[in-house]
């Protein structure tokens, strides 16, 4: 019954049943890993981000991935899932200072752009945290995104 349920919603739902397969086309490689957490049943659980599709939000994560002191032998192949961008929480947070500005790592939405280069789709980046001195809300400004790479560049970061 369970595998007849799994054919049937692999027919009509985007994405269901897929757990465990590679990621199809249009999904795009990070340039490097992103760790962090993602909850089930409200509980976190240790993931590695590795692929993004930004058409569908998603992001493609292994599980079982997280550094250890096990040596290689006893390491299990990672399980891979989907799951929803906004359910991912990078760690350990990062965050930056750039011209008296806060800004901290984190998945970003796809209308983003970077605000020095003006590279959009960025996926992950750094989002300024800046709340005005007067009180008033963080207006929904479009310029509050950088890219990895200028934010790092800005706050004199070296790899």
């Amino acid at each position: 019954m369970a595998t007849n349920l799994t054919q049937l919603l692999r027919g009509w739902l985007p994405g269901a049943g897929q757990h465990h397969q590679s990621a199809p086309a249009g999904w795009q490689p990070l340039p490097h890993p992103v760790p962090g957490y993602t909850s089930v049943d409200g509980l976190p659980v240790p993931v590695v981000t590795v692929r993004r599709n930004s058409a569908t939000a998603q992001l493609q994560v292994l599980r079982d991935q997280v550094a250890s002191p096990a040596g290689p032998e006893e390491r299990r192949d990672p399980a891979r899932h989907l799951i929803p961008a906004a359910s991912f929480n990078p760690h350990p947070q990062r965050g930056l200072v750039i011209g008296g500005e806060q800004f901290r790592f984190n998945t970003l939405v796809n209308s983003a752009s970077c605000r020095a280069c003006g590279k959009d789709d960025l996926g992950f980046g750094f989002v300024s945290v800046a709340i005005p001195v007067d009180g008033s809300e963080p207006g929904l400004a479009p310029n509050r995104s950088l890219c990895e790479s200028c934010a790092e560049g800005q706050a004199g970061v070296t790899r």
